[in-house]
């Protein structure tokens, strides 16, 4: 704005101006609180928006964080874990390869413990009975072929029973021969066509390898 300095005797002549007074009305009052409390409401809102948004992120963190924790733990673990099983499946495999051979074993072991409980019990029987070679004589005289002679080894205890298992027919074509040097599970029959060892001890030696081929061949 321009202005300009007077001298006192123009001085007299100024006049003040005066201003008309403006007031503010209350629609204009009315209106700017609306406005403010509009801008107010939006700001609220939008701070409400963003403290969910961040609430929302912050679970999907906290969820994502825990799940990659756990994530982790079954690696780990799985890591840890993973010489144990295979040792575990290793001893499995050797146990079930094994399976076989043991069980060949313990049927071995039965077979050998029958036999040295069958050997016991009927040397025990001829020691306490004179005719326990009886049966045995009988059997074995029934494999005799057509040769003219026989000779019987037995010991002295059992020639009487050994001689009474003979058939009628072949009686005179054998002869006991009592040897006290020999076991008394000894039966021995020779002729020109070969020898026949019936003798106690060689029958389980005969059975006991029988079997052991059967439980092979199995």
């Amino acid at each position: 704005m321009l202005s300009k300095v007077l001298n006192r005797r123009d001085a007299a002549n100024v006049q003040a101006m005066v201003f008309p007074l403006i007031t503010r009305s209350a629609d204009n009052d009315s209106r700017a609180e609306e406005v403010v409390a509009d801008r107010g409401g939006e700001n609220v809102a939008t701070l409400r928006e963003n403290l969910h948004q961040l609430q929302v992120s912050a679970v999907a963190e906290r969820r994502e964080a825990t799940e990659a924790g756990r994530r982790q733990g079954d690696q780990e673990a799985r890591a840890e874990l993973l010489p144990v099983m295979e040792r575990l499946n290793a001893s499995i495999a050797e146990i079930v390869g094994m399976r076989s051979d043991l069980r060949r074993r313990a049927e071995h072991d039965v077979v050998q413990l029958a036999i040295m409980i069958a050997r016991r019990v009927l040397h025990r029987q001829l020691d306490v009975d004179d005719t326990a070679l009886t049966a045995i004589a009988r059997v074995a005289f029934e494999r005799l072929t057509r040769s003219e002679s026989w000779t019987v080894t037995v010991h002295p205890r059992f020639a009487a029973s050994v001689a009474a298992a003979l058939p009628s027919a072949q009686a005179l074509r054998v002869q006991i021969k009592p040897d006290p040097g020999c076991e008394a599970g000894t039966l021995t029959i020779r002729s020109v066509d070969g020898v026949i060892d019936a003798s106690v001890d060689a029958q389980l030696d005969e059975i006991s390898r029988g079997l052991a081929d059967r439980l092979a061949s199995s």
